[in-house]
């Protein structure tokens, strides 16, 4: 096979011929529906229309700062803009291909370590970071759950198993990170895939993770990066509640009240079901689940749906376009 027919079928090639055929996919499903959301955005206040906008952009700040702080004692840092830019592609990722945040991290690796960053050093940030993510999340998960239960003493079955499926999931992706946060399962891993010719290549190319000794074990992992981490769980409420702050922007601007905290574990339920690996872009499942848990938590019918459809637009559908142009651009690089 010669270089150039190599280069055609490069793992980085290969991940954005699959997430343009997601985008044309999308683009196919929601075609239909564009006319809908051009006419529901003109009918939402100027206001709240701007403080949607400007929740979701600080969504992609405040992913950027994880990163930037993680890495600030690096010779060699990108630039805030460049981890900006990263930051939406790893959103666009890992909502088009949903495993609760690790198919992001396997294209933020490979930035990092194409733009100097060492290999061990890279790994542990996104350990770090996805760590700091799943507490965030069942923190939030039990606050507002035990909220919502002292308010209501009727839980149906769904929400109910919403939140333990959550709580489960996040603390198993959690402790499965620490494993493999292990320098001597990291080589064990890395020696097996090697094996492969198809990847072993790429394996020499973006990481040397046998060969990064500050990559400590599991008891080591925070050594040296505890205010980091207290810092970046923090962060991770932010970038959460800009999400909660988008869908509540939504619901003002159509008039409709609800209580916060009620809109906020309502959205909790729904990230929980949008992370997990059911379908690409967890498509349709999604929007179901959400509309089903705005609907039972007091949202009608009609409002849910517009509230879904809009939510969706600003958090997945309009990042889409944007995440692929600033792939292709981040590649070039």
């Amino acid at each position: 096979m010669t270089k150039k027919q190599k280069s055609l079928f490069s793992p980085s090639r290969l991940i954005f011929y699959v997430l343009s055929l997601l985008v044309f996919y999308f683009g196919i499903h929601y075609f239909g529906k564009l006319k809908d959301i051009k006419t529901l955005l003109l009918q939402m206040s100027p206001a709240w229309l701007l403080l949607t906008i400007g929740a979701q952009v600080f969504t992609y700040i405040f992913n950027a700062c994880i990163l930037k702080i993680f890495l600030r004692k690096e010779a060699k840092v990108p630039d805030f803009f460049t981890l900006f830019k990263t930051s939406i592609v790893i959103m666009f990722v890992n909502q088009a291909l949903p495993t609760g945040g690790i198919s992001g991290n396997g294209y933020i690796f490979n930035q990092l370590v194409k733009r100097g960053v060492p290999g061990g050093r890279a790994f542990k940030t996104l350990v770090l970071e996805s760590i700091s993510y799943y507490i965030a999340m069942v923190l939030l998960l039990a606050v507002f759950y035990g909220w919502y239960i002292h308010d209501h003493r009727l839980i149906t079955e769904p929400i109910r198993y919403g939140a333990l499926t959550g709580f489960v999931f996040y603390i198993i992706l959690g402790i499965v990170v620490v494993i493999i946060s292990n320098q001597r399962i990291v080589d064990f891993i890395v020696n097996k895939l090697s094996r492969f010719k198809r990847i072993q290549n790429y394996i020499k190319k973006v990481t040397s993770l046998s060969q990064h000794k500050e990559t400590e074990a599991d008891g080591n992992l925070l050594a040296g990066n505890q205010k980091e981490f207290l810092i970046s769980i923090l962060l991770q409420l932010g970038i959460i509640m800009a999400d909660v702050v988008t869908a509540y922007a939504v619901l003002k601007g159509f008039h409709i009240e609800l209580p916060f905290h009620v809109i906020t574990f309502g959205l909790l339920l729904s990230l929980v079901v949008g992370a997990l690996p059911i379908s690409p872009g967890s498509l349709i499942v999604y929007e179901s689940a959400m509309t089903y848990f705005f609907t039972t938590l007091g949202v009608p019918v009609q409002a849910a749906l517009t509230v879904t459809l809009l939510y969706r637009f600003f958090t997945f559908w309009f990042p889409i376009p944007v995440g692929l142009l600033l792939y292709r651009n981040l590649q070039r690089d």
